[in-house]
């Protein structure tokens, strides 16, 4: 039945604050946070329950920053009760805290140079569509502005959490018409954003779109901090999607061993049980994970649990993170600190993503070196390994090519 005359906006106030009322409360205090169990509820419910201002965690944590509002007119807030609770409550030292709540820190820095989009994607982004086509057999397609958790160093700030940003249907519908019509593209990566923040049925619509409309596509892939943020997003079902559109790998995003729980065990089990390979992609943090030990603990962690660390990235010189960025000398040395001392595929590739689209750059230390020979006969090729004990090995510098010979 229609309300209509002067009760009709009462009645809507009414049907407005019912909904309000079916959300999700906020747990405010510490103790209702220590009480939560995620597995209790949807994702959807937990992910309703995202705290969106620091003042809403006065009750949970102690030593809050008081940050200017301005800092959410440039970067919104959004932390799930999930990581909330593997929050130190009393230590602002805290690498999940640093990763998640808004700084002084990020107020501008005279002399800093910060860009919008650092690394260029916008140039390489096919026009109507969200697909940046930088390399030539490979492309990213992003699907979502929306993430689980806002990263305070997101070099996406431009997109994630604007309603600016947003990526349309019909956007999206343009993109995978773009790489059905383009055969050479067999690697497609979803990223955002964050795929898994879309419901199951809109995720198996994308992913059986791009499967039936590009077959050429060989290699299908996801990137989500999702997992990591909001683990109980991995269900039964989504995993099914996941199969049954054949998607190869999912790359997740953690930065402190901290954040590797039993429940996160749990979900990246269910995800490899669906046949799917997963690898670990980093951000060098100073403050959070800029440590030997650390570094070394959460690779052989992630090693541990069947997860491959791929890349680690350097900080991008996004607005609001400068705090964040380690000096590339000390990335030399943490790479030093991790290689030779943890098991070989536990060890990422250390990167540097070019400015303006150059790409990623690795940041290898000199292991290696080629120099001229004492006596002056060409030259000889000295090693180095991680205990700095070195070698040298003249053959290297030579050419022992076998002379052709001809018949007759």
């Amino acid at each position: 039945m229609r309300v209509h005359g002067p009760g009709a906006g009462l009645a809507k106030v009414m049907v407005m604050l019912q909904k309000v009322e079916a959300l999700p409360r906020k747990l405010l205090t510490r103790a209702e946070l220590d009480a939560y169990d995620p597995r209790a509820e949807s994702w959807q419910e937990q992910f309703s329950r995202r705290y969106q201002h620091h003042d809403e965690l006065t009750g949970i944590l102690n030593h809050l920053e008081d940050v200017d509002e301005s800092v959410y007119d440039k970067f919104a807030m959004a932390i799930t009760p999930y990581m909330a609770q593997l929050m130190d409550r009393d230590d602002p030292a805290c690498p999940i805290r640093r990763q998640y709540l808004p700084s002084l820190h990020e107020e501008e820095k005279p002399g800093f140079a910060t860009l919008l989009d650092e690394l260029g994607e916008e140039g390489d982004t096919i026009p109507g569509t969200s697909v940046v086509h930088r390399y030539p057999r490979r492309v990213l397609f992003l699907v979502s502005n929306t993430c689980s958790v806002l990263c305070r160093f997101c070099t996406r700030k431009r997109m994630v959490a604007r309603p600016s940003g947003a990526v349309h249907r019909d956007e999206i519908e343009r993109s995978i018409d773009y790489i059905a019509s383009n055969p050479e593209i067999d690697d497609v990566l979803l990223s955002g954003g964050d795929p898994l923040t879309f419901a199951d049925d809109r995720l198996d619509y994308i992913l059986g779109a791009i499967r039936e409309r590009a077959p050429h596509v060989r290699f299908l892939r996801i990137g989500s901090r999702t997992v990591v943020q909001l683990p109980t997003r991995i269900t039964p079902e989504l995993c099914a999607i996941l199969e049954k559109h054949r998607v190869q790998m999912i790359n997740i995003h953690i930065n402190h061993p901290k954040e590797m729980t039993p429940l996160l065990r749990e979900r990246v089990k269910m995800i490899q049980k669906a046949g799917i390979m997963m690898g670990l992609q980093t951000v060098c943090l100073k403050g959070v994970n800029d440590d030997v030990a650390v570094l070394r603990e959460l690779f052989m962690q992630a090693i541990e649990m069947g997860v491959r660390p791929y890349y680690v990235y350097s900080t991008d010189m996004v607005e609001g993170a400068h705090h964040f960025i380690v000096p590339y000398h000390r990335m030399l040395e943490l790479y030093e600190g991790v290689r030779g001392w943890i098991s070989g595929p536990a060890v990422p590739t250390f990167v540097v993503d070019g400015l303006g689209g150059l790409g990623k750059l690795p940041i290898i230390p000199t292991y290696v070196t080629e120099e001229p020979r004492a006596d002056g006969a060409g030259t000889t090729v000295r090693c180095r390994n991680y205990k700095g004990m070195t070698v040298e090995m003249p053959g290297l510098g030579r050419d022992f090519s076998i002379p052709s010979h001809s018949n007759g």
